[in-house]
C-alpha cells in the first residue's frame, strides 16, 4: 500500500495519496493572497508573542511534540538523542521573545518599521519595512531545525510562507506547526504558512512555485541552488545560502595562550556538533607547528583524547552504510599516505566516533564529515593564504586562536578571500547575537523598504487604524502570561476594569524587594531609581532595547521642539545616581546627530560655564533650576551666551522665568523637553503651537487616562483629574494604568500643527508630593523628622512658593501648646534636622537650585482645613503650573 504524503496548508494538516500538481499550487497561491493583508497589518508583537509561547512549550521536557521528536528524530536524521535534545534546546532559545526582538532590532535597524512609518535615524525621512509577499523556503537536510529557523525569519518579516520539507525529515516541521496551532488562538501565525512535501526535481511544481512566489530562499548544495536559479522570473527574488566550508586555525603563539587540554576540548566540541553537517563546522584545522616536532605531536595526542572524551559526552549517531564507506576510504588513503611519510592517521579501532588525518599539503581538503578532522601543519601564514585562494568564495566560518596582532592579519586576509565569520574555538556552532549570516542580514533580505521623504508630509502621517487597540490588547495578554503580579491583577478582567498600578506596587514588586512585575530576568537590562522618598527609593527596570526606544522617542520630541543635526547641544540634566534623564537625553541627541556636550547639571558651575565658553552651544537641555542658576551667573558677565533653543523638563517653569531666560540667552525658542517620568517613560511633547503646559500625547507609545477625583471614572474633556498612564511598549517591566500623581485635563479639538496626536494640559500635582528645585518632597519624610520634637504636632503643611525665579519651600507645623511663644530657636533646630536627614534637599540649597527652606511654627488649630473632610491639605503649591 502506497504511503500517503502529509502536508500542512495554512493551519490544517492534510494527507494525500497523490503527489502535488501544478493545480494544487494555484489553489494554494489564491489562499495566500487572502492572508497577505491580514498578516501585513498585524502588529509584529502579536507574531512574536505566538512564537515565544511556542518556544516555552519546546523548552518543557514533558511537552508531547518534544518527546515525540526526541524519540523519532534520531531514526530520521541519524543524530544521537543527545544531539537531538541539544537541537530542541537551541530551538526553544531561538523562539524566546528576547532573542526575536534582538534579531529584529539588529537586522532591520529601525525598531517598529514593520508596523508603522518611522524616522530613519537623524534624517527627515520616514521609512517602512514591507514584506516581500509570498516566500518559498527550500530547506536542507543537514540540521533539522534549519528549515524552521528559515520559516521563523519569514514570519518575523510578516511574509506568507511555504516551506518545502527536506526529504530526510518529513516529521519535525509538522510537529512545529502543531505547537504553533496550540498557542495561536486566532490562527494569525499558524494559519499564515504551508508545509509541502515533494521531491526535488518535480519540475512542474517547482516552476509553478517560482511563478507564484515573490522570493525563494534556498538552503543546500549547488544543484538545489541552480535548480531554483534557472528560469527564475524577474518578479521573484532568489535568496540563496549555498554550500560553505569552514576551518579552524591555531597559531604557534595561540598554543601558549590557553591550556592544551582546553584548546583541544573546544576543537572537539566544534567537530562533534551536528556531526560536521552544518556549514559552520570546521573540516580542516591549520596548526602553526613543525610536522614532526614535539609540540605538534603532543597537540595531536591531546586532540585525539579530547575527541574520544567528547564522543562519550555527546555520542555519535548511527552512520548509514554510504557514510561508513566514505569514511573508510578516507582512512585507508590516510594510512597509505602515512606509510609513505606524507601524513598520519588516528582513529579508534573498529569505531567511527572520531578520525584525525594529518596532511602536509596546505590546500583545503573537504572532509567526509562525521567527526573527521583534517589537520594541516604550516610554517608560514602566506602559504595557507595562497592555498585557500581557490575556495575563498566558499569559506564561511574561521575558528581562530592566536594573538590580537595575528587575528588582525588572519581576519583581514580570510574575509578578503570570502570568509564571512571569525569566531573563537568551540564557538563555531554558536551564532552570536548581532552577527550577519553568510555576509548578510537574513531578515533584511526578506523585506523591501519604502520612504516618505517630505518633512511636511511626514508630520501628517497618522497612526494606522486599529493598531492602538491591538497594541493594548497584546500588552495585556503578554503581561498576564509572563508577570506574576499581572497574572493575578488581570485575571478575568477587561479594560478598563484593570486595577491601578500604585507607587507602592512598584516598590514591592521590583528588585530588590521583589520581581512580581518582571516578565523575565535582569540580563540585558538597566536599573533606574524612581521617587524621592529618603531611604526607600523604588526601582524601574528597562531592557536595553526598551531604553534605546525611549531615546528614539525623545529624539522625535526634540526634533519637533526644534533640535537638528546642525545644533550644538549642552545636556544639563542630572547624571549618575541611577537617574534616567541624562542618559535618555544623550541617547536622543545622538540619534538626531547633533554635536552633543554631555556636561551634566550636577557638574561644578564654573566648569559648566568654561565648557559653554569653549564650544558655544546653540541649545541647552536640562532642569529649569540648573538653567536658571546658569543664567544668573552668566548675567553678570559682559558676553552672555546666545542660544537658539532651550528645552526644559522635570520642574515647573513660569512665564516670568521664561521671559527672564529669553532676555539672558536671547533664546527665541523655549519649550518643554517632553512630559515624562522614570516609571512611565515619555508621555507627551510640545509642538510650536503648544503654550504653557499643553502637550501632545505620544499616542503610539502611551495610553493616557484622566481619572475624575469625584467619580473615579474617566473625566470628560476639560475636567481636571489624575493622569493615569499605560506604556504600550515596555515588556520586561510592564506599566499598566500607573497613577502618576500628576493632575491634568484633556483638550478637545485638533492642534493647528495638523498632528493627529491628542492634546492634554498639565495642572500640577494631585497627590501628597511636591517637587521644588531638583528635589521631590514627600509628607511622610517631613512627618518622620517632626516626630523627634514633642513640642510640635503631627499636623503640618508643605508650602511651595516661587519668587525671584526660584522655588522656595516652607514647612508650617502646628504647635502642641495652647499659647504660642517665640519659637524661632525650635524652628531653626527642626530645619537643621530636616536638612541633615535629606541630603538632596541640603544639596539643592547649597547649589542654589532651591531658593530657601524655612520652618514656621504656627498656633494650634491655625492650619486651614478642608471643609468637606476636616483634613489638612498636606501639600500646598502656590506656584503657577505653566509646565511640568
Amino acid at each position: 500500500m502506497k504511503a500517503s504524503l502529509r502536508h500542512y496548508l495554512f493551519g490544517k494538516e492534510v494527507r494525500s495519496e497523490a503527489p502535488l500538481e501544478e493545480k494544487d499550487i494555484t489553489s494554494l497561491v489564491l489562499r495566500a493572497l487572502e492572508i497577505k493583508e491580514r498578516l501585513r497589518s498585524s502588529p509584529l508583537d502579536r507574531i512574536i508573542a505566538v512564537l515565544d509561547r511556542a518556544g516555552r512549550r519546546w523548552a518543557d521536557k514533558s511537552y508531547g511534540p518534544r518527546k515525540k521528536a526526541l524519540a523519532m528524530m534520531p531514526l530520521l536524521t541519524g543524530f544521537h538523542p543527545t544531539m537531538v535534545e541539544r537541537a530542541l534546546e537551541t530551538l526553544a532559545a531561538l523562539l524566546s521573545r528576547s532573542e526575536l526582538e534582538k534579531k529584529v532590532a539588529t537586522e532591520l535597524g529601525t525598531p517598529g518599521a514593520l508596523d508603522r512609518w518611522v524616522r530613519n535615524g537623524p534624517t527627515s525621512v520616514l521609512v517602512k519595512a514591507l514584506p516581500l509577499g509570498l516566500v518559498l523556503h527550500v530547506s536542507a537536510g543537514n540540521v533539522f531545525i534549519g528549515g524552521i529557523d528559515s520559516l521563523v525569519h519569514g514570519l518575523l518579516t510578516k511574509n506568507v510562507n511555504i516551506l518545502k520539507f527536506s526529504g530526510d525529515d518529513p516529521l519535525f516541521p509538522l510537529l512545529f506547526a502543531e505547537s504553533l496551532r496550540e498557542v495561536d488562538d486566532e490562527g494569525l501565525v499558524s494559519g499564515s504558512f504551508s508545509l509541502l512535501s515533494f521531491r526535488g526535481g518535480e519540475r512542474a511544481v517547482e516552476e509553478a512555485l517560482k511563478k507564484a512566489c515573490d522570493a525563494v530562499v534556498v538552503w543546500g548544495g549547488e544543484k538545489a541552488v541552480e535548480a531554483y536559479r534557472s528560469d527564475l522570473p524577474l518578479s521573484c527574488e532568489l535568496v540563496s545560502y549555498g554550500p560553505k566550508y569552514s576551518l579552524a586555525l591555531v597559531t604557534r603563539r595561540g598554543l601558549t595562550l590557553r591550556p592544551l587540554k582546553e584548546i583541544c576540548r573546544a576543537l572537539a566540541l566544534d567537530v562533534a556538533m551536528w556531526e560536521q553537517r552544518a556549514c559552520s563546522s570546521p573540516q580542516v584545522l591549520y596548526v602553526e607547528a613543525k610536522p614532526q616536532g614535539a609540540v605538534f605531536l603532543k597537540f595531536l595526542s591531546a586532540l585525539e583524547e579530547a575527541l574520544a572524551r567528547i564522543s562519550r559526552e555527546l555520542p555519535q549517531g548511527e552512520l548509514t552504510m554510504d557514510e561508513e564507506i566514505e569514511l573508510l576510504k578516507y582512512r585507508e588513503r590516510a594510512v597509505f599516505a602515512s606509510l609513505l611519510g606524507e601524513g598520519r592517521a588516528a582513529f579508534p579501532a573498529g569505531g567511527t566516533e572520531y578520525t584525525v588525518i594529518v596532511e602536509h599539503d596546505p590546500a583545503f581538503t573537504c572532509s567526509p564529515l562525521n567527526r573527521c578532522l583534517i589537520v594541516k601543519p604550516y610554517s608560514r601564514w602566506e602559504e595557507v593564504r595562497r592555498a585557500l585562494l581557490p575556495v575563498g568564495k566558499r569559506l564561511q566560518t574561521v575558528s581562530f586562536l592566536g594573538t590580537g596582532e595575528e587575528l588582525q592579519r588572519v581576519a583581514y586576509d580570510l574575509c578578503a578571500l570570502g570568509a564571512t565569520r571569525v569566531t573563537g574555538l568551540g564557538r563555531a556552532h554558536i551564532g552570536e547575537k548581532g552577527a550577519p549570516h553568510d555576509g548578510s542580514w537574513q531578515l533584511a533580505r526578506l523585506v523591501r523598504w519604502a520612504a516618505i521623504e517630505s518633512e511636511e508630509l511626514a508630520s501628517l502621517v497618522p497612526e494606522e487604524e486599529g493598531s492602538h487597540d491591538r497594541a493594548l490588547g497584546e500588552l495585556l495578554h503578554y503581561a498576564q502570561a509572563h508577570s506574576p503580579y499581572y497574572r493575578e491583577k488581570l485575571k478575568d478582567l477587561a479594560w478598563p476594569a484593570v486595577p491601578f498600578l500604585e507607587r507602592s506596587d512598584i516598590y514591592l514588586n521590583s528588585p530588590p524587594k521583589g520581581t512580581g512585575l518582571l516578565t523575565g530576568s535582569l540580563e540585558g537590562a538597566s536599573v533606574f531609581a524612581s521617587g524621592g522618598s529618603t531611604g526607600a527609593p523604588k526601582f524601574c527596570i528597562y531592557g536595553h532595547g526598551e531604553f534605546d526606544e525611549v531615546a528614539g522617542v525623545l529624539a522625535e520630541v526634540y526634533r519637533i521642539a526644534g533640535i537638528t543635526a546642525r545644533d550644538v547641544v549642552a545636556n544639563l540634566f542630572m547624571a549618575g545616581n541611577l537617574w534616567t534623564s541624562f542618559l535618555a537625553a544623550n541617547g536622543a541627541l545622538e540619534k538626531i546627530g547633533s554635536v552633543t556636550l554631555p556636561i551634566a547639571g550636577n557638574a561644578d558651575l564654573e566648569l559648566i560655564i568654561s565648557y559653554l565658553d569653549l564650544f558655544r552651544p546653540t541649545a541647552l537641555i536640562g532642569l529649569p533650576s540648573v538653567i536658571i542658576q546658569l543664567a544668573e551667573a552668566l548675567e553678570k558677565r559682559s558676553r552672555p551666551l546666545e542660544l537658539k533653543t532651550i528645552l526644559y523638563g522635570g520642574e515647573h517653569l513660569s512665564d516670568e522665568v521664561k521671559e527672564y531666560l529669553r532676555k539672558v540667552f536671547s533664546a527665541g525658542n523655549i519649550m518643554s523637553a517632553g512630559y515624562a517620568s522614570v516609571d512611565a517613560g515619555p508621555v507627551g511633547y510640545q509642538c510650536p503651537h503648544c503654550t504653557g503646559s499643553v502637550h501632545h500625547l505620544l499616542t503610539e507609545y502611551q495610553v493616557l487616562e484622566v481619572i475624575d477625583p469625584e467619580t473615579g471614572g474617566t473625566a470628560a474633556p476639560g475636567v481636571t483629574g489624575e493622569l493615569v498612564i499605560t506604556n504600550l511598549k515596555r515588556r520586561l517591566m510592564p506599566v499598566i494604568r500607573y497613577r502618576t500623581g500628576d493632575a491634568g485635563r484633556l483638550i478637545e479639538g485638533q492642534c493647528p500643527c495638523g498632528r493627529s496626536d491628542g492634546l492634554f494640559e498639565l495642572m500640577g500635582r494631585c497627590d501628597d508630593v511636591v517637587r521644588v528645585g531638583t528635589v521631590s518632597i514627600y509628607p511622610d519624610e517631613i512627618e518622620h523628622h517632626l516626630a523627634a520634637f514633642p513640642a510640635v504636632s503631627h499636623l503640618f503643611q508643605i508650602v511651595a512658593k516661587s519668587a525671584a525665579r526660584k522655588d522656595h519651600l516652607v514647612i508650617r507645623v502646628e504647635s502642641r501648646l495652647d499659647e504660642a511663644k517665640d519659637q524661632r530657636y525650635l524652628a531653626g533646630t527642626i530645619r537643621r534636622a530636616i536638612l541633615e536627614g535629606h541630603g538632596e534637599l541640603a544639596e539643592a540649597l547649597r547649589e542654589k537650585w532651591l531658593g530657601s527652606l524655612s520652618v514656621e511654627i504656627v498656633p494650634k488649630g491655625s492650619l486651614p482645613r478642608v471643609a468637606r473632610t476636616g483634613k489638612i491639605k498636606k501639600v500646598l503649591d502656590l506656584r503657577r503650573h505653566d509646565n511640568v
